[in-house]
């Protein structure tokens, strides 16, 4: 009978720290894969304070491609009131891929990387102020990194980097690639990766609008079924010379954000579970969101 509860207690400590590097993060990309045969729903209410409290109707799936890649979508419905239900504006679609690169050092480092493409279906946040920061309707394309560590029987450290590319105003944002293969420019532009060939995708004076941005989180799971988080984020432009700056007030031209967060999980079963977060701009930035609470139910099937 002893031995039943040395193995039970060993098991479950080591479901916890499965637990704690598996789901995502409100501002912090985990190495979360989706099982190759399972799904993954996110139902979300954002509510977002910038100048007056908006809210935002969040819908997510993803879906396990191979034992280390996932696929996924984001879809949201826009309300400039929060407590709105018939008025709403359709927002930006993402398209998400995650690629599970591996564990080292007998499981106390993870790690992965992940793209992101921003599909504008929303306001364009370059000439409509209303719905900025909610919607940004143009082009994106996000490469992030992601190293998740041990740091305790129990709790795990997730580090991001992140580098985005956007779109400048009614800017051809992905006329840099080049894939013609009866064009001599093909070869020379390195299919539009070569940052020295003039017009590609990677040269400089279109890079001009991107920036990156850096995240850490703390998850622990001691008190399963319930798990909390924090979180700190902080985003710059890249090029800080005045060309290629809109001056508006969003993430990467006027805004360089430092947001914190606190959030926590409760786990009805091994798949679903609700969760909660809260997130501040610490800088508080003028036009910009002063804070987010977010409210989501996730189901696994």
């Amino acid at each position: 009978m002893r031995n039943f509860f040395v193995i039970l207690n060993s098991a479950l400590v080591i479901a916890l720290f499965f637990l704690s590097d598996l789901y995502p993060l409100s501002l912090t990309r985990s190495c979360y894969t989706t099982p190759d045969d399972k799904i993954d729903l996110t139902f979300k209410e954002e509510f977002v304070h910038i100048d007056n409290m908006n809210r935002k109707d969040v819908f997510s799936f993803d879906i396990g491609i191979s034992d280390k890649t996932t696929m996924g979508f984001d879809f949201s419905l826009i309300h400039s009131k929060y407590y709105e239900t018939d008025i709403r504006e359709v927002g930006d679609i993402f398209f998400d891929l995650w690629h599970f690169l591996g564990d080292f050092y007998n499981n106390s480092i993870t790690s992965g990387i992940g793209m992101t493409i921003r599909i504008p279906a929303g306001r364009d946040a370059y000439i409509d102020e209303k719905y900025r920061n909610l919607s940004f309707g143009n082009d994106e394309l996000k490469i992030i990194a992601v190293l998740s560590n041990k740091i305790t029987d129990r709790e795990r450290m997730i580090f991001n980097v992140s580098y985005t590319f956007r779109g400048a105003r009614e800017e051809d944002f992905y006329r840099g690639f080049n894939f013609n293969p009866v064009k001599n420019n093909t070869y020379k532009s390195f299919f539009g990766l070569n940052p020295f060939f003039r017009g590609s995708f990677l040269d400089k004076e279109r890079l001009k609008n991107d920036y990156a941005a850096i995240a850490v989180g703390l998850i622990t799971p001691r008190l399963y079924p319930w798990i909390f988080y924090s979180e700190i984020y902080y985003s710059s432009r890249i090029y800080q010379g005045k060309d290629g700056c809109e001056g508006i007030n969003i993430e990467g031209d006027n805004v360089n954000p430092l947001l914190l967060s606190l959030g926590m999980k409760y786990f009805f079963s091994d798949s679903l579970y609700l969760e909660v977060a809260e997130v501040v701009d610490l800088l508080m930035n003028t036009g910009y969101i002063k804070s987010r609470s977010d409210f989501s139910i996730n189901i696994f099937f």
